[in-house]
């Protein structure tokens, strides 16, 4: 008798004994686990939860460059997975198949941590609809309630941990094989005795040969976690061919092409974001044949697709000599590669906020997946006067659409800019310099209109900022309380109170609000009736987005302006801190006139209550206004007189 008939025989009565020994439970956990990769057992056994899930169902290979990510993970060469990648272009998901692979074939401890407690309990919530949508995790849930918890979950055969980053009380007592931390360019500091949030958690898995650490998240700054990890792995590119000459590349924005006869120029009327996205114009443009590239090509394109680590030879064909082992596998891409962005839609997010630096920072980090780099103040004196234009003081611009002031008050006296703004939200400064009293300052501020180049009309300042620092004065009272009196008395809603925060900042809020109740006396505090709106203005940001629009030309200056408004605004420079951190530090004594400039341009932040945006879509909306038909006009050699042949036909 052969082998394989004694099988045929014999398995349905070893089947039959085995029912009858062990119950199904028991049969299940003594099985052995399937050979299966990552990738392999997503297909079969992955299910998206409906209640999060915009493609509910089954996965799906559909973003095509996350296979070998997730595979990567079943190879046991391969120590650490950093991902660095666009906002919603699956890389989280990714990550979860990885956790149910664990699950369901190499069990052990399991440690997220996530920047803050609201995050741990989202994705604490997000891993139990995972569990429950699909049936080869659910089998592994207990019935016992109890194992469920904000902090845990525990399965039949191993534990899930929660932890906030940074925090020794959640890691406590917690020994994992497996760490995955997300969001991590959103994680605290680290602190000298305990080291990185990802040092503290790296720390628990010490006891582990074959442990995992997986980090994620969309870039930030070059000081970021995540660009840091990247930066020490090897750093892979997903390679893809051209549908027409098969030659291999990365995707990068900068081929993005509009459709035109004149390829890869964007004709100005044709930059409207809406125009964009709706009549989808924008194409890519191959590096090797100069053909465009349709977003129906993208599927195919992502399927033939390669990772290469960054240096390693390719050929234009995509033949490349033996990939070298790597302990640290790095994985980036763009929005370019998501299969739910068109060419056209990052196109239009390009032009809606390219002319806004506060805007155009999240387009770099969560569409292109760059950093965003900060550069440290090295503009000289010359390269400011450089900006300077014909316009003679006090004269703005012809697109002007508004006009903006900021005032630093000091000791004694005032030091004010004048900007007026255009539409692309380009700056020009039409005046500036030193006021001795309130008298010149309200002459300035609410009792001038300033002319507008090449027409007959005259625009007021819109709004106006004013610091309400500068000490004391020679009397004793304090000029904060001498500001909020005047700011009461002659605001006449143009003129506003701000101050700069170096605490308390929030991390993406340049300007907030607070009303204030009582004034500061030297008598102690005195009641405002009605109270009094401060705007607080986080300097460092503003000064960032500042300084980013001399250096791209977003600034003019009228054509008198002089050394000392160069010199002002050199007086401080950006350092990095003992964090890694770039924050801005006086290097000069006299910097008003930068102050003033920052509060001038905080004035038109869309943060400030919407900013230039009723302008601005005003202007728009005249824009697109159809011309005016011409009016019938009276021909000459007619008479005009009454009693026409109308009236001898009536």
């Amino acid at each position: 008798m052969t082998k394989a008939q004694a099988v045929q025989i014999f398995a349905p009565e070893f089947e039959g004994l085995l029912s009858a020994i062990w119950w199904p439970k028991e049969r299940l956990a003594w099985a052995p686990p399937e050979d299966l990769m990552v990738s392999e057992w997503a297909l079969r056994y992955r299910v998206l939860p409906t209640r999060l899930s915009a493609e509910p169902g089954p996965w799906t290979h559909r973003p095509h460059y996350v296979v070998e990510v997730m595979d990567a993970f079943t190879d046991p060469r391969v120590e650490r997975i950093t991902i660095m990648a666009s906002v919603q272009s699956a890389k989280t998901e990714a990550v979860y198949n990885m956790l149910g692979w664990v699950v369901c074939q190499d069990p052990g401890p399991f440690l997220m941590v996530m920047p803050t407690l609201d995050a741990v309990k989202k994705v604490n919530e997000r891993v139990k609809l995972m569990i429950e949508d699909s049936p080869s995790l659910l089998r592994h849930l207990t019935d016992n309630p109890d194992d469920v918890r904000q902090k845990e979950i525990s399965l039949d055969r191993m534990s899930i941990y929660f932890a906030t980053a940074g925090s020794s009380v959640d890691l406590r007592n917690i020994q994992a094989r497996y760490v995955l931390m997300d969001e991590i360019d959103d994680f605290p500091p680290g602190t000298g005795e305990q080291g990185s949030p990802i040092e503290m958690a790296e720390a628990r898995t010490t006891t582990f040969w074959n442990r995992k650490i997986i980090t994620l998240c969309t870039p930030t700054t070059e000081a970021g976690y995540i660009n840091v990890e990247y930066e020490r792995s090897d750093r892979g590119r997903f390679w893809v061919p051209c549908p027409h000459c098969s030659g291999f590349q990365v995707l990068s924005f900068w081929q993005i092409k509009h459709v035109s006869e004149e390829r890869g120029k964007w004709p100005k009327d044709k930059r409207h974001p809406h125009y964009i996205r709706s009549q989808r114009v924008a194409r890519y443009e191959c590096i090797w044949c100069k053909e465009e590239i349709d977003d129906a090509d993208k599927p195919a394109m992502l399927r033939a697709g390669k990772w290469i680590p960054e240096g390693h030879p390719i050929a234009q064909d995509g033949t490349t000599p033996p990939i070298p082992e790597s302990f640290h596998r790095g994985y980036w891409w763009s929005a370019l590669y998501s299969p739910w962005r068109t060419f056209s839609e990052i196109a239009a997010q390009f032009f809606a906020t390219k002319d806004d630096p506060e805007k155009y920072k999240p387009f770099v980090n969560l569409w292109l997946a760059e950093v965003w780099k900060e550069s440290v103040s090295t503009m000289k004196s010359e390269e400011i006067l450089a900006l300077r234009t014909d316009l003679p003081p006090m004269v703005a611009p012809a697109d002007t659409i508004a006009i903006t002031a900021g005032v630093d008050m000091q000791k004694y006296g005032f030091w004010f800019t004048l900007w007026a703004w255009s539409k692309e939200m380009v700056a020009s400064l039409i005046h500036y310099g030193y006021l001795p009293d309130w008298e010149d300052l309200w002459d300035v501020l609410l009792e001038r209109s300033y002319p507008i180049s090449g027409s007959k009309r005259e625009l007021a300042i819109w709004r106006a900022a004013l610091d309400t620092g500068g000490g004391k004065s020679d009397e004793g009272w304090s000029r904060t309380e001498e500001a909020y009196e005047m700011l009461r008395l002659h605001g006449r809603r143009v003129l506003w109170g701000v101050k700069g925060l170096s605490q308390n900042r929030k991390a993406g809020v340049r300007v907030r609000h607070t009303v204030l109740d009582k004034i500061p006396t030297k008598q102690g505090a005195k009641a405002i009736p009605g109270g009094l709106v401060l705007w607080l203005l986080d300097t460092d940001a503003l000064k960032d987005a500042f300084f980013w629009r001399m250096h791209n030309k977003r600034i003019r200056l009228h054509a008198d302006v002089q050394e000392d408004f160069a010199s002002h605004l050199l007086a401080e420079e950006t350092r990095r801190n003992r964090a890694g951190q770039f924050e801005w530090v006086k290097i000069k004594r006299e910097n008003h006139l930068l102050d003033a400039s920052i509060y001038g341009h905080a004035c038109a932040d869309s943060q400030w209550a919407g900013g230039l945006r009723p302008f601005i879509e005003a202007a728009n909306a005249k824009e697109q206004q159809p011309a005016e038909k011409p009016q019938f006009q009276h021909p000459s050699w007619i008479p005009r007189q009454q009693g026409s042949w109308l009236q001898g036909r009536r």
